[in-house]
C-alpha cells in the first residue's frame, strides 16, 4: 500500500491494516466526581478494595443488627455501638469523598490536561509537567460509564491514570485502543458506583 492509499483512510483503519499506528488525543480537566468514580472502580477491582468494602459492610450489618435488637427491646443502647455504626457509614460513604476532594485538590492547579494515547502508551501533560507511562506501567485498566482508568502493575494497584470519555469526541476509539494494547482489563464497573 503507498502512501496515497494510506491517506484515504482514517487511523483507526489504517492501524486495523498495519498501516501507521493509531493515537486518540484527550484534553479535560478533572473534577472531583472523576477522582471519586476512578478510585471507586480501583477499589472493586483490586483485592485489598474489595477486602476493606466486605469489611465495611459486614461492620455495618452488625450495626444493624445490634439496632434491631435494641429496638425490639432485647438490649440496652450502647454507646460503642452507636459510635461503630456512625464511623462505618462515614467510612464507607464519606471517605471515598473526601479522598476525591484531595485528590482534586493536588490537581486543580494544573489547568487543562492533554492525553495522547498510543501503541507507545500515554503521555500525559498539563501546563506544570509531561508525563510518559509505557503499556507496560500500565498494564490494565477499568471502563466504567465515565472514564477509563488505567493501573498499575502491582497487585493493589497503587498508581492509577484518569482518562474521562468526555476528554475526547471518539471515546469508542479509544475504548478500541486500550483494548488492543491491553487486551485483558480488569471487570467492568457498573453504572451504579457509590
Amino acid at each position: 500500500m503507498d502512501d496515497a492509499q494510506d491517506a484515504q483512510h482514517t487511523p483507526t483503519e489504517q492501524a486495523e491494516r498495519g498501516g501507521e499506528a493509531e493515537q486518540a488525543e484527550l484534553a479535560y480537566t478533572l473534577t472531583v466526581q472523576d477522582f471519586r468514580e476512578a478510585l471507586t472502580a480501583r477499589a472493586r477491582a483490586t483485592p485489598s478494595g474489595r477486602r476493606m468494602r466486605w469489611l465495611m459492610y459486614a461492620v455495618l450489618a452488625l450495626c444493624l443488627v445490634g439496632a434491631v435488637l435494641v429496638l425490639a427491646g432485647r438490649a440496652s443502647v450502647s454507646e460503642p455501638l452507636v459510635t461503630m455504626a456512625g464511623a462505618t457509614v462515614f467510612v464507607v460513604f464519606g471517605v471515598p469523598l473526601l479522598q476525591a476532594r484531595q485528590f482534586h485538590r493536588l490537581t486543580s492547579d494544573k489547568g487543562e490536561f492533554r492525553a495522547v494515547v498510543d501503541h507507545g502508551g500515554v503521555t500525559v501533560a498539563n501546563r506544570h509537567s509531561t508525563s510518559t507511562l509505557t503499556w507496560q506501567a500500565a498494564p490494565r485498566y477499568l471502563e466504567t460509564p465515565h472514564l477509563f482508568v488505567l493501573l498499575s502493575g502491582d497487585r493493589n494497584a497503587s498508581c492509577l491514570t484518569v482518562l474521562p470519555k468526555r476528554g475526547t469526541v471518539e471515546p469508542e476509539r479509544l475504548g478500541a485502543l486500550l483494548a488492543r494494547q491491553l487486551p485483558s482489563p480488569a471487570p467492568e464497573v457498573p453504572a451504579g458506583t457509590r
